[in-house]
């Protein structure tokens, strides 16, 4: 089992308990090469063992502190070793008397020594967990400069390679498409002749061979072009390994330019749009919309209309249960990490490049409306906007007032001429209350008698107050429920009449066929009394489904519903693009173009869509979602298989489990590379009250 080294030329590996990687492991050089400092009394690191066997643990260590090391599989004492003090040691333990069970284990390493003034323990080059062979001593751990050659050539032919040993063999983890092929040259380097195979290997399922082949060395070796699908994949998460399975001693396995690929089509041209126009509705249910209701709602024409001009994404997911940091996603294109609204009380910071800041640099005309607190200037939402405009829940108006501000500001700015372009984002409070409703309406509801808590202009800090109180036994009665959900569908039926008043206004000024319009949601309303119309909620998948309709110029794809998944990072990149903008060059680009993905041509599925509240996360990619605290063991769940998330799945799919959890912390780490330092929120005595009427926290 020589793949399960790991050596710390790059980043180490953590186990769960571990990741991030701590403070108290840092990178060291050594004769050119990395190696990881330990000042910290032990380390764990989580491993997958594929097959039932005999282990044995050795690592290539240099003593500092430490003179000895106990080495410990799943809290089992395997043995002890000796290191030497400044000296290189390949330090080796027996192995186990009996096989080891496949599937996850935790390896912890604990020093014994003194530490005197903060001294590191020991240095370590890498850590080995492998089976029974004549000369463990002799073992050399793979590199990245080992594997990679890039510029191996055969028969005159270069290729950037893969490059390995036999037995030996690489793995990336990916979910394909359906038009999804796995493509690359192999060949052999050095003499004699091996063995190559391309494999599929899954949780719970015996490896599959896409495609073996023999290959020959000497001066005659050429490349051997191998192009396989993966569509009996499409949609799974699995293991794509190329293997060395033998070859000739001294000679090397080539993997050359290997990849996945999508369709050779590009997807269709976006007509150029005049105006984008962003609505995130708060306080909104998917279930409660058209089409995802499954039936027709006379009190939601705009949003039925927009079903059948526009495109509806199936797979929208949140970045974050806060809804600031879903509405800083929306403006600068960056997952929280980035733009660092980690949680209710940040602030985006002013040096963030917001979608509206390039837009107005560009000389279109931009407009910001907002009837949500979250996104008010106390949360750093008012910079670099032409017009900003917030309308506090507690005045009293009518909930539709950004929405109406938005249409006759766009009525305004339309009439300037047909060169003008104009992005306009509309904050609107959705189903959220407090709800505005008449006399006659609230004496229509069911039960006539109704004696709850629930009443329109207090709903917000009731529920909040019932949110709070959870431990005090108070619920929700099915009555109030009723009530609540009653009221949430007039608010929502005034919400998407104004909708359609922003849908007018671009009509009447020429610019709606030439309109990028885009609805979504923040953070869903919830259907649990921990979550109702809560902000910063748990990252569970119902408060981070939203629904998006996304109307494209000309049309484009009307009708249509996706089903490839989607994020909130998604539509700012679409608005720059379909204003023909983009962010600065050589900032990282999180999102796509959704026309590309409503065309059905990008072909390779995305990566794991992360969501974050302060240490918590949740990732899903296709029907597993991973989520827990950074520092415990997460929970693993197949919504395809249990929809509800009730069973741990995390040791039986344990490749699955390790290839999310991984993902999820290069993520973080990336994403958190080149973030600002947080900025508290500037919450003054009128945003408190705003906030106190809204029930936040």
């Amino acid at each position: 089992m020589d793949g399960a080294a790991q050596p710390f030329e790059d980043q180490p590996r953590s186990t769960f308990a571990q990741a991030p990687p701590s403070a108290g492991v840092q990178a060291v050089e050594h004769a050119g090469s990395t190696w990881a400092r330990v000042s910290e009394r032990q380390i764990k690191t989580t491993f997958v063992l594929p097959e039932t066997s005999q282990v044995f643990v050795s690592m290539r260590v240099i003593g500092l502190a430490a003179k000895v090391a106990t080495v410990s599989l799943d809290d089992f004492v395997l043995g002890t070793v000796r290191l030497t003090r400044d000296q290189i040691r390949i330090a080796s333990t027996n192995a186990t008397a009996m096989p080891l069970d496949k599937g996850l284990h935790t390896l912890t390493i604990r020093f014994g020594g003194r530490s005197v003034d903060g001294q590191p323990f020991a240095d370590v080059d890498w850590i080995r967990v492998g089976t029974p062979d004549e000369s463990p001593a002799s073992y050399g751990a793979p590199t990245r400069r080992d594997l990679l050659a890039s510029g191996a050539a055969l028969g005159g032919v270069p290729h950037r390679s893969i490059s390995l040993r036999a037995p030996g063999a690489v793995r990336c983890a990916v979910r394909p498409s359906r038009s999804s092929r796995f493509k690359a040259a192999v060949g052999m380097l050095g003499p004699g002749e091996g063995d190559a195979e391309i494999r599929v290997i899954q949780d719970g399922k015996e490896p599959v061979t896409l495609h073996a082949l023999h290959v020959t060395g000497t001066d005659k070796a050429a490349w051997t072009d191998v192009e396989v699908p993966l569509d009996p994949f499409a949609g799974q998460v699995i293991s794509l390994e190329l293997r060395a399975a033998q070859s000739t001693r001294g000679g090397r396995i080539l993997f050359g330019d290997a990849a996945v690929i999508g369709p050779p089509d590009p997807p269709p041209t976006v007509p150029r749009a005049r105006a984008v126009v962003v609505v995130a509705l708060n306080g909104v249910e998917r279930p409660d919309l058209p089409p995802w209701s499954g039936r027709a709602d006379p009190r939601l024409p705009t949003l039925s209309e927009l079903t059948a001009t526009g495109v509806t994404f199936d797979r929208h997911r949140a970045p974050s249960t806060a809804t600031a940091a879903v509405i800083a996603s929306l403006l600068t294109g960056l997952p929280p990490q980035a733009h660092t609204l980690m949680d209710p009380g940040a602030r985006l910071p002013e040096r963030m490049t917001t979608l509206n800041a390039v837009a107005r640099d560009s000389t279109v005309r931009t407009g910001m409306f907002t009837g949500v607190p979250m996104s008010f200037r106390a949360f750093g939402f008012a910079s670099a906007w032409g017009k900003f405009v917030e309308h506090p829940p507690a005045s009293g108006d009518a909930a539709t007032v950004p929405l109406d501000q938005a249409a006759a500001w766009i009525t305004e700015v339309g009439k300037e001429g047909s060169e003008v372009r104009l992005l306009a984002f509309i904050h609107a409070r959705g189903g959220h209350p407090p709800w505005e409703v008449s006399p006659k309406e609230i004496s229509a509801l069911k039960p006539v008698d109704y004696a709850g808590p629930i009443e329109p202009r207090r709903a917000g800090q009731v529920l909040a107050r019932i949110r709070a109180s959870k431990r005090r036994n108070k619920v929700l009665s099915q009555d109030d429920r009723d009530r609540i959900r009653d009221l949430g569908a007039i608010a929502l039926g005034a919400q998407d009449r104004a909708l359609g008043g922003i849908i007018t206004a671009l009509k009447q000024v020429g610019l709606w066929d030439e309109t990028l319009f885009v609805v979504t949601g923040d953070v869903s309303s919830g259907r649990s009394d921990e979550t109702l119309f809560g902000d910063a909620v748990e990252l569970s998948e119902p408060p981070l489904t939203l629904p998006l309709y996304v109307h494209f110029p000309g049309e484009l794809f009307a009708g249509k519903r996706v089903m490839a998944p989607t994020e909130v990072v998604d539509i700012p990149h679409t608005a720059l693009d379909a204003l023909g903008l983009g962010f600065a060059p050589g900032r990282r680009v999180y999102g796509r173009d959704l026309a590309s993905v409503a065309s059905g041509l990008e072909g390779v599925g995305r990566e794991p869509q992360v969501a974050v509240l302060g240490e918590r996360y949740s990732t899903r990619w296709g029907d597993l979602v991973l989520y827990g605290r950074f520092g415990a063991a997460p929970f693993l769940c197949d919504l395809g298989l249990d929809p509800t998330c009730a069973f741990n799945r995390r040791d039986l799919m344990p490749h699955a489990a390790m290839t999310l959890f991984r993902k999820t912390v290069a993520f973080d780490a990336a994403a958190h590379a080149s973030a600002p330092p947080r900025e508290p929120a500037t919450i003054d005595p009128d945003t408190s009250a705003q906030l106190s009427v809204w029930g936040a926290p």
